[in-house]
């Protein structure tokens, strides 16, 4: 902490205790007393410099270090926030940084949207600006990137600093869609079939798509699985042991596949589809926040219970319900201590890769992944198959009309798909231009771009079609509710011409559908009158 941010602190406690303080009643004292004030000021805070930064107020202190942690994850990344409370005037940058430290603890770097900010309390801590002009910028922990974070924010803007109670809040699409961004290190060359004991792969599976799993085959019946994060797996084969030797980074998962914690969502119509719900005792996802109605069933039957979050499971949960291994989304690398955890209780974990596949097919072909696994690899391949066909028959001739894919967030600015991400691709693929492919945003590491009104306004008001993400903000009906989000709406061609379409709510948990998404994503641009079922016209 600098000797500046000391004084400011402590002239702020001062001015709380009503003590006349110079920076807010004037400078009515002489010079020498301001002098005198001052020195002694600062030397009090260079005496107490050292251990300011264990004090617990700062801008950008954050608690929890050690050493012993992985620094696999550490670095900066980018999430998509929004601000809500508040007169709602107010907004923060999205996205914004996010830095991982060694030990796994987080700090969130808050740019907001004036520079009359000077204070921010998270959970009874005060946080100062790390900035001395500009916006207003401050560095805070955050313990994870989902749901709601409630701070507090003194502005400056009235006649005398008012504390104003806000919550910020990491989008849900992105907390999905994070893990498209380097949240885990992908290893060049992953795939490495050597087991370490001088066994050799018989055969490999053969990938037309996917370029984030390997799968290799040996005698016995044993199968190595490689994900591109450098992970490793082997099937070992009902009623086999575990083969001496093996490399020690390769976790070893017994078969038959059973009694799973899936927290990855996407992957539950997998799952579903290879007609292994069965296998999935614990979700990581609430019955009401899953559109897979062979999942609410099985949740409303007592089949399957919920287990908590990927940053908070119930262990003796878990535990009771004899889980044999979580499926988690990449999520679970800002949290190593659960990872840690489940691994001490003799939980593998099984880190989940498939959203990092830039090719829409590339992510449906994970259901060859969950194959091997469930000793189901024709029923994968044929269900693999079955998409590559439907998308096989879809005309994808360029139709020369232009798509705005997007959501209005809280504070009125649109959530764009980064371009060439697999939304994106979708929509070259049946026949449309995405209107926001030349974004300079387009090399962040979030797979989403958040454009304020204005620019929104620009780069999207000759677009042909519409199509609202109502995925992620499933309040528009309607025409009339899209122009309520704001009035500037009505001027787009796509509303004049009535070309809005909006996506199903249960979209992007229907990675086994691809061709049908895609097929409707056809409709919509080229006006078929095809049926939809993943996009539906407002009026």
């Amino acid at each position: 902490m600098s000797s500046r941010t000391f004084l400011l602190l402590i002239f702020r406690k001062m001015s709380r205790r009503n003590v006349p303080l110079l920076i807010r009643k004037g400078w009515d004292m002489s010079k020498k007393l301001l002098t005198v004030i001052s020195a002694a000021m600062l030397l009090f805070a260079l005496v107490l410099c050292a251990g300011c930064g264990a004090t617990g107020v700062g801008a950008g202190t954050t608690a929890g270090s050690s050493s012993s942690a992985s620094a696999s994850q550490a670095g900066e990344y980018e999430v998509d926030v929004t601000l809500s409370g508040g007169s709602g005037r107010a907004s923060i940058e999205s996205p914004a940084k996010v830095t991982v430290a060694a030990d796994g603890s987080m700090t969130l770097t808050v740019v907001w949207s004036s520079s009359n900010y000077d204070l921010m309390v998270v959970d009874g801590v005060e946080y100062l600006p790390v900035n001395e002009s500009g916006n207003s910028t401050f560095e805070i922990p955050v313990a994870s990137l989902d749901g709601d974070f409630p701070i507090q924010a003194e502005t400056t803007a009235m006649s005398t600093p008012h504390m104003i109670d806000y919550v910020i809040s990491f989008d849900a699409d992105d907390v999905a869609d994070i893990d498209n961004g380097p949240t885990t290190a992908q290893v060049a060359n992953f795939h490495n079939a050597d087991l370490g004991n001088g066994w050799k792969p018989i055969d490999s599976m053969k990938l037309q798509y996917a370029t984030c799993f390997t799968v290799d085959y040996f005698d016995g019946g044993y199968k190595l699985l490689c994900l591109s994060d450098g992970q490793r797996y082997l099937t070992v084969p009902e009623g086999a042991d575990v083969p001496t030797g093996i490399a020690d980074d390769i976790t070893t998962i017994q078969l038959p596949l059973s009694d799973v914690y899936l927290v990855a969502s996407d992957t539950m119509c997998l799952f579903d589809a290879l007609d292994a719900l069965d296998r999935i005792t614990v979700s990581g996802i609430s019955k009401e926040n899953w559109y897979i109605s062979a999942a609410q069933a099985a949740m409303e039957s007592g089949a399957m219970v919920y287990g908590g979050k990927y940053n908070t499971p119930d262990y003796e949960l878990l535990l009771g319900k004899g889980v044999r291994l979580a499926i988690e989304s990449t999520m679970i690398n800002h949290t190593p201590t659960v990872r840690e955890k489940l691994i001490e209780l003799g939980i593998p974990v099984f880190t989940e890769m498939s959203s990092y596949e830039s090719e829409p097919l590339g992510r449906t072909e994970w259901v060859k992944c969950y194959g091997a696994m469930l000793d189901k690899e024709d029923e994968a391949q044929k269900l693999f198959d079955e998409q590559v066909a439907q998308v096989g028959a879809i005309d994808s001739t360029p139709t020369g009309k232009t798509v705005a894919f997007f959501y209005i967030n809280s504070n009125g600015a649109a959530i764009v798909r980064k371009p060439g991400d697999y939304i994106t691709k979708m929509i070259e693929q049946a026949g449309g231009t995405y209107i926001f492919d030349s974004l300079d945003e387009a090399e962040s590491a979030s797979s989403s771009v958040t454009l304020e009104m204005e620019r929104f306004y620009a780069e999207a008001r000759d677009a042909d079609i519409i199509i609202y993400n109502a995925s992620i903000d499933g309040s528009v009906g309607s025409v009339a509710d899209l122009v309520g989000k704001n009035a500037l709406l009505a001027d787009f061609k796509a509303v004049q011409n009535g070309e809005v379409w909006t996506t199903d709510q249960n979209m992007y948990q229907q990675m086994m559908q691809t061709g049908r998404i895609i097929a409707d994503f056809n409709a919509a641009i080229t006006g078929s009158g095809a049926d939809t079922l993943y996009v539906s016209k407002l009026k």
